[in-house]
């Protein structure tokens, strides 16, 4: 059986991250995830885009692609999307924070691996992101099931501050 879609291996524990949404690219680390998406909302607005949307009710931004899904011809809209790039909260993270992340992906599985999952696989950089693939039959556990997943309750705290949390792609 083919590798599963890439799943959030904490968003099965703790709920959706910021950057799950329909507009893609990770959260920028510059400004809360609730501010960013309302500053970039505003500068829009004030840009000559006053129909612009704000984020939805779990902060995300929908993915706008032609200046008449917000009323304006599409070289105002573009205008403003360059006036306000960098106010755009879904910034491709730099190397630096790929490293913090990998560093922390790293410590995250060394917890793991000390909370009784001894065949808990270290993370690869997969298109330049750290991740972890996980399969069940040559790692030995279910990483959906309750035990594994308070192990990641537990071990998440390991992370540094404004570090994602780990993504995993699951096999059979």
């Amino acid at each position: 059986m083919a590798v599963m879609a890439a799943t959030a291996l904490l968003a099965t524990a703790c709920g959706d991250s910021p950057s799950s949404g329909a507009s893609g690219g990770a959260p920028n680390a510059g400004g809360s995830a609730s501010s960013q998406p309302v500053a970039y909302t505003q500068c829009m607005r004030s840009h000559g885009v006053p129909d612009y949307p704000g984020p939805d009710s779990s902060g995300q931004l929908p993915k706008i692609g032609s200046g008449q899904q917000v009323g304006v011809s599409d070289s105002r809209l573009t205008a403003a999307q360059g006036a306000c790039q960098a106010l755009w909260p879904y910034q491709a993270p730099t190397q630096a924070q790929l490293r913090q992340q990998l560093t922390g992906d790293l410590k995250f599985a060394q917890c793991m691996r000390s909370h009784g999952l001894p065949d808990f696989p270290d993370p690869t950089t997969v298109d330049g992101q750290p991740e972890f693939v996980i399969s069940i039959s040559r790692d030995g556990f279910d990483p959906h099931s309750p035990q594994v997943l308070a192990k990641v309750r537990v071990c998440e705290r390991v992370l540094p501050p404004g570090v994602p949390r780990p993504s995993a792609r699951v096999a059979p």
